[in-house]
């Protein structure tokens, strides 16, 4: 007896492997798209030097905010929303500006969150402690209760400027 082998059907294509690749491209993308979460992080902030700190473990209910000074005030910007595809937005102390205030911001985070939110301050090394205290302020009023300032391990060389 002779095995025969079973008739094709040309006209519906087996789309079975078809569907198991694009399963596995999807679940590929989906591990790899949290390597590439922007902080918000402005890379023309020059980090002050830190011998001792601690490393954050987890980015987790915390805001990551840029300060630097600009005529003798502060410049604060931050990613707040990274769902909505604005990226970094400018915020502003009192006294105006275009933007929402940063303590109402904070306020809304530290309401979110409870006392688990955690601010995270990358301030230039150049700003005067002036313009830093405003920041802090701010913080203090909107009674945030876990604050960390970014630094850099690499320390510059003796006499170098920036």
């Amino acid at each position: 007896m002779k095995h025969q082998m079973p008739e094709s059907h040309s006209t519906h294509p087996n789309v079975v492997p078809l569907i198991d690749i694009i399963m596995c491209l999807i679940i590929f993308y989906m591990l790899i798209a949290k390597i590439g979460v922007d902080t918000g992080e402005d890379e023309t902030i020059k980090l002050p030097f830190g011998r001792l700190g601690k490393e954050i473990k987890s980015m987790d209910k915390s805001l990551l905010v840029n300060v630097k000074e600009v005529n003798g005030q502060p410049e604060i910007s931050a990613m707040i929303d990274s769902t909505s595809g604005k990226g970094r937005e400018n915020l502003f102390l009192e006294g105006g500006g275009s933007g929402r205030r940063f303590v109402d911001v904070l306020k809304k985070l530290r309401k979110d969150f409870g006392d688990d939110f955690k601010l995270i301050v990358r301030g230039d090394q150049d700003m005067t402690f002036s313009v830093l205290q405003q920041v802090l302020l701010s913080a203090a009023q909107a009674n945030v209760k876990s604050l960390n300032f970014q630094t850099t391990t690499k320390q510059a060389p003796a006499g170098s400027e920036g």
